[in-house]
């Protein structure tokens, strides 16, 4: 049966070439993707943001790495954000492409959810998410709690059997950044401060007999204070804040997987010995690539029977894609040049993916830069500029003690005192972001962010 707001006849507008691209059927091998002396495997995701572009993709990488790993137990890991409100297919559809991809997963192997501060992007109260995510025997683990009666959401740890005796041991952990959640879903929410959380409540969850993960949507903050509480042969799972890097720490390991269903991580366990041995590998996921046919064809169902006039509307078109970093900053330039300022800085995780080649329509744009909102600009003098330094553009290699999780993007940084101008995000959290809260942010009136940067575009 497809799922709710799908019609069962073919769509006649498919031919137009609304749904998933069809271009670029490129098999990619995964030879080298196989994890020789695994006893176990983990698939590991975050932050999918309602990506319904690249889930066949993703399913058939799924299933390509499965088949390389015959007879070793898989365990499929989400941490969180599977929803996007600013999808508007997502969003009329009611979520169908995304409930179906997450029965699509677990049709595959037992799937574990984190609950992240998008759960909720379309539905207020987060028990109704979770008590549907367990009709699709999905495991939710979290350690938020429901503010009208006191009791948790979800359970804060799922077990399962391993070969050898072992069993894996699954937490959750969930960011208590309360301007993450959208107002109606935040007042039913009780956030634990998580590194005082795991101070408490760790060592009481651990036991030896285990393999242990700990799904963090908390950021990279509260994870690097977590690190030294872990169990030696720990993997940590960052989200949140749409990194991808790894980390090791003695035999414990700290991997952020990306975003926007972009890459799968594959872990491998190997427990033959006194503590676990974890083994990454990671895969890119574009769509068309090794594609689940029969969810293509579904994800391009939806999206013909939701998609609006306005949705498809062609904005811009570009000579070639731009990937996010690209893009990301491209929007920078925009803004400043809007402003008349120096440089534009944008929070990184305002951007969603990159830009495709050709014609860019609005639901495309909407999927790259996520919020609108008005402008501001400051002034910022030599000493404001040199704090910003270190902070931006963090999409590069960089150890984890210079990492300060979500950044700010910058079209280049000026080397004379100036004004940069900047979104409401990076103006509220200026202190985080910029390592300064000196600078005096003023509106700039009559402008409006995603506006200007489509404008900006469209000019090329």
């Amino acid at each position: 049966m497809p799922p709710p707001g799908v019609p069962r006849r073919a769509v006649l507008a498919l031919a137009a070439g609304i749904g998933v691209p069809r271009a670029a059927r490129a098999r990619t091998s995964l030879a080298d993707v196989a994890l020789p002396g695994a006893d176990a495997l983990l698939l590991v995701l975050s932050d999918l943001h309602s990506a319904m572009e690249r889930a066949a993709a993703m399913l058939g990488t799924i299933d390509a790495v499965l088949a390389a790993h015959r007879g070793v137990p898989a365990f499929i890991l989400l941490n969180g954000d599977v929803f996007e409100r600013g999808n508007a297919i997502a969003r009329r559809s009611e979520a169908a492409g995304d409930w179906a991809f997450l029965a699509a997963l677990r049709r595959r192997a037992p799937v574990v959810l984190n609950i992240g501060n998008h759960e909720t992007a379309l539905v207020d109260d987060l028990a109704e998410v979770v008590a549907r995510a367990g009709k699709l025997d999905l495991r939710v683990v979290s350690n938020l709690r429901d503010r009208r009666s006191g009791l948790p959401f979800a359970e804060v740890s799922a077990a399962f059997r391993l070969p050898g005796g072992r069993r894996l041991r699954v937490l959750g952990l969930a960011t208590h950044e309360a301007a993450t959640y959208r107002p109606a879903a935040r007042a039913l929410i009780d956030m634990p401060e998580p590194v005082d959380w795991a101070r408490e409540r760790l060592p009481r969850i651990f036991a030896e007999d285990e393999a242990w993960v700990l799904l963090s949507h908390a950021g990279v903050a509260a994870d690097r204070a977590i690190l030294p509480l872990l169990p030696g042969g720990t993997l940590l799972v960052g989200g949140h804040e749409h990194l991808r890097f790894t980390h090791a720490e003695g035999a414990t390991r700290y991997l952020h997987t990306g975003s926007w269903n972009r890459s799968l991580s594959v872990v491998g366990l190997g427990l033959g010995g006194a503590l676990p041995q974890i083994a990454l590998r990671e895969v890119a996921v574009e769509p068309g690539q090794m594609e689940d046919a029969a969810h293509a064809a579904l994800v391009r169902e939806i999206t013909a029977a939701h998609l609006a006039p306005e949705d498809a509307e062609v904005l811009f078109h570009l000579p070639a894609p731009l990937n996010l970093p690209q893009a990301a900053r491209a929007a920078c330039t925009a803004l400043a040049r809007a402003t008349g300022s120096q440089a534009g800085l944008l929070g990184h995780t305002g951007f969603g993916t990159g830009l495709p080649g050709g014609p860019v329509r609005r639901l495309d744009f909407d999927a790259f830069l996520r919020f609108d909102g008005p402008v501001f600009r400051a002034a910022a003098d030599l000493t404001a500029l040199a704090s910003m330094a270190p902070r931006l553009n963090q999409d590069e290699s960089l150890p984890l003690a210079g990492r300060i999780g979500d950044y700010a993007y910058i079209d280049s940084l000026p080397r004379h005192p100036g004004r940069l101008a900047s979104n409401g995000w990076v103006r509220m959290n200026a202190a985080h972001f910029l390592g300064t809260e000196a600078l005096q942010f003023d509106p700039v009136p009559n402008l409006a962010l995603k506006p200007l940067v489509a404008r900006a575009l469209a000019q090329g």
